[in-house]
């Protein structure tokens, strides 16, 4: 009965992926038979809708086949096949901050106040991984340039737990391979956001409420937030409410904080916007369909991304890509075990939190897995932040010593 169900949902899947490529192609052979008077606009949202067509798509295979993180994953993946086969998807960089901003609130929605009081206890472990992963990155990179061949600054930056665009600008001023900088970011992203969250199911089983001691947010988590003196059940209408009150305060912080230097500015500022409306108003609130959504155009954005010129860039540093993709798989679950001893955090937050991903992606893949969100993204930002003010520095200093 189970494969019959398994062969059905796939032969469905299969269906739904074969329907939306001949939409794709029939919305793409109307844009070239106008012969270019639709105009810039028009085409781009066109382009848009079918990249959030695949993504969505994507997701909803992902999610009936129950691959963890299946909704950011399933939503990459086809983007980029999309961009990949037909150089057509396209999302706007513009809307970063604005998916930044939600996936803060969804983040910050999970906080109560009683967390706030032990985000303290992230302050070691944080500091262990930063010193961990510098001790890594210079022993990784100079394994690369050694047995690869590439430059010193070019493995040693291709292998730094940063963001994709921040090290290939880095990479510029080190006198690096900017395009194998960035080709090796890539792979060592996509292998996390799509290995690890598949590992972890494996390593660690999904944490119950109980174990936890952590109510996962939901709508009866929103009633008991939000009831007030009276006990009456949440109305919609309340929700709705709540849930604009949320937004609105993690927009303000997240633009306020964007027009600073801080990484990652949108996703902290509403994080943080976030959490002073659970202080100010007792309940922050975003609904799962929001979540979904959220995820969903994560998904696009990095997806879309990824072309024919990033894939066919892969031949070119196969070696150091396998190196690092093992590398960094076996570090995370080496420096998530050590930070559990260390916190006595929970395991699966404590491997979330050492997965050297994006801030935003492992933050929106821990609330997913029912992993402690605002502590991994927390650790993160630490990370992130000690990355691209510190590292640069140190592999100045290391390529001077080995000189």
């Amino acid at each position: 009965m189970y494969s019959k169900g398994r062969e059905t949902v796939l032969r469905q899947s299969r269906q739904r992926v074969q329907a939306v490529r001949i939409i794709q192609i029939r919305i793409i052979l109307l844009i070239k038979s106008t012969g270019g008077k639709l105009g810039t606009n028009n085409m781009e949202f066109v382009l848009l809708f079918i990249t959030l067509t695949a993504a969505g798509i994507g997701a909803f295979v992902f999610i009936r086949l129950k691959v963890p993180a299946g909704v950011l994953i399933g939503a990459l993946l086809f983007v980029a096949i999309l961009s990949i086969t037909t150089g057509k998807a396209y999302f706007p960089t513009q809307v970063r901050p604005v998916v930044q901003i939600f996936a803060g609130a969804i983040v910050g929605s999970r906080m109560h106040k009683a967390d706030m009081f032990q985000l303290k206890t992230i302050i070691l472990p944080a500091g262990l991984l930063v010193f961990g992963m510098l001790i890594l990155n210079l022993s990784v990179g100079y394994i690369i340039h050694r047995q690869a061949g590439l430059e010193l600054s070019t493995a040693l930056l291709g292998s730094a737990p940063g963001g994709i665009m921040d090290m290939a600008l880095i990479a510029e001023d080190l006198g690096a391979d900017a395009v194998r900088v960035t080709a090796l970011q890539f792979v060592r992203v996509v292998a996390i956001l799509g290995i690890l969250p598949s590992l972890l199911r494996f390593f660690h089983k999904k944490r119950s409420t109980s174990q936890s001691g952590r109510e996962p947010v939901s709508e009866k988590l929103l009633e008991k937030k939000t009831q007030g003196f009276n006990h009456e059940p949440i109305s919609i209408r309340r929700k709705t409410v709540v849930f604009l009150r949320t937004i609105a305060c993690a927009a303000v912080c997240g633009l306020l904080v964007n027009m600073t230097i801080i990484p990652a500015g949108p996703l902290v500022g509403s994080m943080l916007g976030t959490i002073i409306a659970t202080l100010l108003f007792k309940a922050a609130y975003v609904p799962q369909k929001a979540r979904t959504l959220t995820m969903i155009c994560a998904g696009a954005l990095i997806g879309s991304r990824i072309g024919m010129a990033e894939l066919l860039g892969l031949r070119e540093i196969m070696i150091p890509a396998i190196i690092l993709v093992v590398v960094m798989l076996a570090s995370s679950f080496l420096f998530g075990i050590l930070v559990h001893k260390v916190s006595k955090m929970d395991i699966q937050t404590c491997l979330l939190a050492s997965a050297a991903g994006g801030v935003v992606e492992m933050a929106l893949i821990a609330d997913e897995m029912d992993a402690d969100s605002p502590k991994v993204a927390a650790i993160h930002f630490v990370r992130f932040v000690c990355v691209i003010a510190l590292f640069p520095s140190a592999f100045k200093f290391f390529i001077y010593l080995l000189n």
